[in-house]
Order: C-alpha cells, then sequence, then structure tokens
C-alpha cells in the first residue's frame, strides 16, 4: 500500500507544470560496491539565516531563531517558503528524502521533533508527504529551533523543538495580503474589532492541484476513452488559521487560536467496455486519503509587575487520517466490490500554566502541565461480497502531568548557567511512569566575545510514529508507547566554543555532541498487513554523535552562513540485524549548507543555496544464490531446478541491515525577490526562483529488479541490474502577493 500512496504522490506532482518527468540509470548487479557503505558524501542547501544575537554570550546553545523576513526570502521548491525546511539548513540535521519535508535532528527520527504552534503541540505538520509546510508564514511572527541545551519548559519529544510563534493582530487600522503562486493561493487580514481593544488575525490557504491536474486529465481520460480506460487522481490541501486578542489593560490580555488543516487525495483507475461489440464489464480501483489537525486553545497573559508575569493555555487538539479503499468489478455473470478502511487519530485536551521571573542577573521560569490523550492506533473494517472482516481497533487514553522549574543565572561576566528540572509521569495501561529529566548548561566566557560552553539534556518521550517507509505518509500511524515498553529516552552532551567579532559582522561556531537513545521503534514484516499494528514494532536502543561547524555573515549587503557537519547515526534493535549495531536510514556522514542573501537595492534582494550531503542508506541485496541442490536446504526451503514456481528466483544474501549508501546528494537554488511600493502603505513583491539550478537529478531510491530468467551471458546469467530513481529536475516557481 505504502508504495502504491508513494508512486500515486509522485505521479500528482510529475502531472502538474511545476514538476517534471524522473530520471532512470541502471546498474550491473556486480557493481554494488557503487553503494559502498564507506562512500562519504557531502550536502549543501538554500536559505537565509542571519540570528542578530550574539552566540558567545547567550545562554544556550544549538539554537537558531528565524523570523517571517527570513522565511519568505528562501528559495524553495515550489516557492511556498516552509518553515521546517529551513531548519534542515543546520548542521546535524538530516532533511531525509529530497523534496518532502523531513526533519532528522542528531540521529532522531521524524516524529521525534516537538512542533508547537503558539505553545501547543501538532502531530502532522506537512502536507502530500512533506511537499508542503502546514503552517503559512504570513501569521508567523518568528520561529525558534532547538537541537541541544533544551529549556525545562520543552518536553515529550527527544531529537528537537520547533517553536513557532504567531504574528500579534493590529489593534490599530485594517491591512493584510493576497498571494497567487503555481500551486496555491493566499489571503490574509487582520485588524481592530474594537480599536485598541479586540483585534483579529485571519489567514486562508489553498492550493489548486485539483484545478491545474482537470484540464489535463480531462484529455487524457477522452484520449483513453476509445480504451476503456479512465485515470482517477485529485489533491487539495487547505489550511485556515485564525486569532483573536483581547486587552483588559496592560499587560492582561486574553487570545483565542484557531487552527484547521485539511489534505485530500484520491487516484485510482477504470477500465470498461470501450464498443457495443465487446461484453459490458467494469473494473473500478479507488484510494482516498483525508488527513490533518484541527486545534484550538485559549491562553491569558498576565504581567503582575515589572519582575513577574504568567501565561495560562488550555486547549484541544486533535489528528486523524482516514484511508479508504473501494475496487468494484462487474461483467454479465454478476457484481464483485470490496471496501477497506484504516482510520488513526489522536485527541489531546491540556491545560499549561507558565510563569517567569526576571531580576538583573537571573532570570527563573517555572510551570505545570496536564494532557488528556485519547489514541486510536488503528481501526480496520474490511469488506466483500464474500465475507466482512473487522479489527474495530481500541481506544488507549492515557494522562500525562507534570512541572519544571528552569533557573538561568549570570553572577560574574564570565560564568553564566542555565540549569533545569523536569517531572513528568503518564497514566497508562493501568499504571503511572514517572520521568526525571534534569538540563545543565554553563558558559565560560574565556576572551571578550569568546567562550565555551558546556551541556546535558535527558528527553523523554510517550508517543511515537512509526514508518515502514522513507517519506512520512498519512497511514503512517502515531500510537503511544509499548504496554511492555517504557518511554523512549535520549541523553545528550554537548559542547562548543563560540566567537563573535566586535561588530558583530561574523560569527564563528564549533560544537560536538553525543546522544544515547533507548526504547526506538522498529516495524517488523508484519506491520504493513497486520490489523492491530502496536503488535508489530521492535523496540531497542541507537546512538548519534558528531561535530558541527559554522560560520556566519550578520550584516552588511552580503549575508548568509557556511556550515558543516560530520554526523553518525546507529541502531541495535532485537531481532533486526541479528541483534547487531546498524547505521540508520538517514545517517548522512557529511553535510555542508551554504547560504548567501544579497540585498541588490532597497527593491531587490537575490538569495541563493547550494547542499551536499553524504546519500541516504538502503537494505539492497548485495548477492544471490542461484543453485540449491548442493546444499542440502530441506526440500521445502530450497527452490528446485524445473519447478515453475521457483522459476528465476534464488536466496538473496542482504550482509546486513541499510548495508549500502545512495549516491551523493547535491542541489543549487536561487531565488530573487522584487518589491514594488504601491503607495498609502500598499505594496506588491514578485518572487521568483529556481530549485535545483542545474538540474542534478539526486537518486531518492534504489530498486532491484529482480531476475529475469535464465540467460546465456556467463557475466550476468540472471540478467539483475540495480535502478535508481530521481524525480524532481530543474523547477522554476513565481509568485506574487500584494500586501495592503
Amino acid at each position: 500500500m505504502k508504495t502504491k500512496i508513494f508512486v500515486a504522490v509522485a505521479t500528482i506532482i510529475l502531472s502538474t507544470a511545476v514538476m517534471a518527468s524522473g530520471q532512470n540509470n541502471y546498474l550491473p548487479a556486480d557493481s554494488v560496491d557503487f553503494f559502498d557503505e564507506n562512500v562519504v558524501l557531502p550536502e549543501l542547501k538554500v536559505a537565509g539565516i542571519g540570528s542578530g544575537r550574539s552566540n558567545s554570550q547567550s545562554l544556550d546553545a544549538g539554537v537558531v531563531m528565524l523570523d517571517k523576513e527570513h522565511l519568505l526570502n528562501m528559495p524553495t521548491m515550489t516557492g511556498e517558503p516552509d518553515i521546517i525546511k529551513a531548519f534542515t539548513m543546520q548542521p546535524g540535521v538530516s532533511e531525509g528524502v529530497e523534496g518532502f519535508s523531513g526533519l532528522f535532528v542528531r540521529g532522531g527520527t521524524n516524529d521525534q521533533n516537538l512542533i508547537l504552534l503558539d505553545g501547543v503541540p501538532l502531530y502532522q505538520i506537512s502536507h502530500l508527504g512533506g511537499l508542503f509546510s502546514s503552517f503559512n508564514v504570513e501569521i508567523v511572527d518568528n520561529a525558534t529551533f532547538y537541537k541541544a541545551a533544551f529549556p525545562a519548559m520543552y518536553g515529550g519529544r527527544l531529537s528537537s523543538v520547533v517553536d513557532i510563534t504567531t504574528r500579534k493582530p493590529d489593534f490599530k487600522e485594517y491591512h493584510g495580503a493576497l498571494s497567487l503562486g503555481l500551486t496555491s493561493g493566499m489571503a490574509h487580514v487582520t485588524g481592530p474589532i474594537f480599536k485598541d481593544k479586540t483585534a483579529f488575525d485571519v489567514s486562508v490557504r489553498r492550493s489548486w492541484f485539483d484545478v491545474l491536474t482537470a484540464p489535463a486529465l480531462a484529455i487524457l481520460n477522452k484520449i483513453n476513452e476509445d480504451d476503456g480506460k479512465k485515470t482517477i487522481a485529485r489533491y487539495a490541501f487547505t489550511d485556515i488559521n485564525a486569532r483573536i486578542d483581547h486587552r483588559f489593560g496592560e499587560g492582561n490580555v486574553l487570545r483565542a487560536n484557531f487552527y484547521w488543516g485539511n489534505d485530500l487525495f484520491k487516484f485510482g483507475n477504470e477500465e470498461f467496455s470501450a464498443s457495443e461489440e465487446e461484453s459490458d464489464y467494469l473494473e473500478r480501483h479507488e484510494d482516498k486519503l483525508r488527513w490533518g489537525n484541527t486545534m484550538l486553545s485559549v491562553s491569558w497573559d498576565y504581567r503582575y509587575n515589572d519582575y513577574l508575569k504568567s501565561s495560562i493555555t488550555a486547549s484541544y487538539t486533535r489528528y486523524k487520517s482516514r484511508y479508504h479503499r473501494e475496487s468494484l468489478e462487474k461483467d454479465e455473470e454478476g457484481e464483485e466490490q470490496s471496501d477497506r478502511t484504516d482510520i488513526n487519530s489522536v485527541d489531546d485536551i491540556s491545560l499549561h500554566a507558565r510563569w517567569k521571573y526576571s531580576r538583573r542577573d537571573y532570570d527563573l521560569h517555572f510551570g505545570a502541565f496536564y494532557v488528556n490523550h485519547n489514541f486510536l492506533p488503528s481501526s480496520v473494517e474490511f469488506n466483500s461480497s464474500q465475507i466482512h472482516k473487522a479489527f474495530r481497533g481500541y481506544r488507549i487514553h492515557a494522562n500525562e502531568t507534570g512541572a519544571y522549574a528552569d533557573f538561568k543565572w549570570e553572577p560574574v561576566h564570565w560564568f553564566g548557567m542555565d540549569a533545569g528540572l523536569r517531572l513528568s509521569a503518564i497514566g497508562i495501561y493501568d499504571k503511572w511512569n514517572v520521568s526525571l529529566e534534569p538540563r545543565f548548561l554553563a558558559r565560560f566566557t574565556l576572551l571578550p566575545r569568546f567562550s565555551f560552553k558546556v551541556n546535558y539534556a535527558r528527553m523523554r518521550q510517550f508517543v511515537q510514529q512509526v514508518s515502514d517507509s522513507y517519506v512520512n505518509l498519512p497511514t503512517d500511524n502515531w500510537m503511544p508507547m509499548g504496554k511492555d515498553s517504557g518511554p523512549l529516552t535520549s541523553d545528550q552532551v554537548g559542547g562548543g566554543f563560540y566567537y563573535d567579532m566586535p561588530d558583530m559582522a561574523w560569527s564563528f561556531a564549533i560544537e560536538g555532541y553525543y546522544k544515547w537513545l533507548d526504547g526506538v521503534a522498529e516495524v517488523n514484516d508484519d506491520y504493513t498487513y497486520g490489523y492491530d499494528k502496536m503488535q508489530n514494532i521492535e523496540y531497542g536502543e541507537g546512538n548519534a554523535y558528531g561535530a558541527e561547524l559554522t560560520v556566519t555573515r550578520n550584516s552588511g549587503r552580503l549575508t548568509g552562513s557556511l556550515s558543516y557537519g560530520l554526523m553518525w547515526a546507529n541502531r541495535r534493535i532485537p531481532g533486526i540485524n541479528d541483534g547487531n549495531w546498524y547505521p540508520a536510514k538517514f545517517d548522512n556522514r557529511h553535510k555542508i549548507n551554504l547560504v548567501l542573501n544579497y540585498k541588490l537595492s532597497e527593491r531587490i534582494e537575490l538569495n541563493a543555496s547550494w547542499v551536499y550531503a553524504t546519500g541516504n542508506r538502503m537494505t539492497v541485496p548485495i548477492g544471490m544464490y542461484q543453485g540449491f541442490q548442493d546444499t542440502y536446504l530441506p526440500g521445502n526451503i530450497a527452490p528446485q531446478p524445473g519447478e515453475d514456481i521457483y522459476h528465476g528466483l534464488g536466496l538473496k544474501y542482504y550482509g546486513g541491515r541499510n548495508n549500502v549508501r545512495l549516491p551523493g546528494y547535491h542541489r543549487l537554488d536561487v531565488s530573487a525577490s522584487f518589491t514594488r511600493q504601491l503607495g498609502n502603505g500598499r505594496k506588491g513583491v514578485w518572487r521568483v526562483g529556481l530549485y535545483n539550478a542545474y538540474c542534478r537529478m539526486n537518486p531518492i531510491v534504489v530498486r532491484r529488479q529482480e531476475m529475469t530468467g535464465f540467460s546465456d551471458n556467463k557475466d550476468r546469467p540472471w540478467d539483475v541490474y540495480y535502478e535508481t530513481f530521481s524525480i524532481f529536475p530543474i523547477i522554476p516557481n513565481v509568485s506574487y502577493t500584494y500586501y495592503f
């Protein structure tokens, strides 16, 4: 099913004006050393990052802050800014499969990232397998990314935190934006309801893949009508963001946030009798996926005095995915139909209270939280003309609660520290699991603007999304930790040197880290076909370690950054790879990011980025045994010569899990923005760009073509070859945004 969904996604992409056809390269079986695990490849990517903050003096490590302007000026595949893809340009972060919004931080997996929208966690944060972000950048004020030294207020995930804060509404006047791109459109408006008292901010974004593909699909089906064939395809996503703020007085604000995101993806085909001479028949197969998030939160922000303030948030979130497949076969003898429905959902009700007390040389953050989880890990129902089979699933209820405190202190100019402690507990399966998560960072200023930092953090995770593919799809189920296993745990230590030039024009940083992972989940061979998917997961351990170097230009017409990451990521799971250590799928050993932003004038800004990375890993057979008659294997195991059922088959030898690498990945993206002031505070902005400017066809998967039978070629008696598949060539994009 995953393969069909992935192929359908690729088909939709390739059918639009934005995407183009892929490329296949054929490799002989004896060239498998081309994917030797020792191959080292680098990566580079496109974006603009300028923090304007002092890395050497701050009490944090591994932190990146981006505002709306940086995100809007990033070159992207479709011209749509993407917060998640922006952070994949950081050293120590792998982006997964090209074009899709993966975030694999320091050896972690995609579900180990805590994604917060105004302090509320969301589960699914991408459209169409990650080609588009769920977040409309026009409503974003800033986004902060943590990959180490996590403050104690963050928990529930192992690898990173992406904290997105939306813009405050305008209490004075009405204004907004209208945007039109190749793949979607957006409308945004903000303004007062009661001037200086109550204000709103609303945005709507919708794709028009279905609009773009409808004419081409209608023409294709008209052409194929005489052959009795019809193609079914449709994709669309919608995002709605709304926020209302009410001021009771200075430092006393009540706000309500709403987010709704929905995807609809349909694909299939029909075959039918095309002429009166043929007997009537109809064969129809249709797959439909619908998934998305709903979030509603109410927050009360109150400032008691110049030193103490609080924020209390109550929220409800829901993630749900539904996959439905229908089949119909009809002829003169009768009719046979079947359908299958898979549902996965998570409902959370939460309450979070935070306080902050600030003085000249120290800050104290403390708070408490409660979350009621309602999981439906898997509900499957199958119907046909002959049978009805259902695993309607079972809901798993869990109560999560805890408290935390974080103390930042700078007693002298050469020393500062951030010490935190988080206590969390989850009640699930009629028992409680309690976790104590210490956090610590110390900064030593060795010379003016030159410092050394050391940090440690423990993180715990009670939920997981288990995937058996390289692309995160809505059919990858969210579920709680296993009944017989504890929570996922990570312990990370790190340290580094940081230097800022006197005028802050340049910044330099070098960091090292080591991370231990426990409770890492992998699927077994029965996962795809099983009804109760929680029973088809294995748990083990992992580690990740590496070094990161970053040079940043912060000011002037030309800004940007150059970074390099040296990374290792490994796993060990009982029952997989004979219980031995093996590299993770996204064990990208070398990664380089180059980002350049040039302000040519007040009206024109140019952006470019290049990325290079060692290729992803895959499990590919590296050998094949042809004859079995002399192996003394039992007859019910060994294929025998002359048996048609085994014709052309043999015994595959893999050698180990994730045993080969894809070729190295590199890509150049460029973009430009042209701004025109229209008077009365209005302006228009054209943004144009090229994704993959020199059209590097980066392989995203390798397939081993099965044997086509014996041949007379002694060098290749089974005619075996490997096929690499690439999907993204050079892709132009253009959009226009009108600000009023």
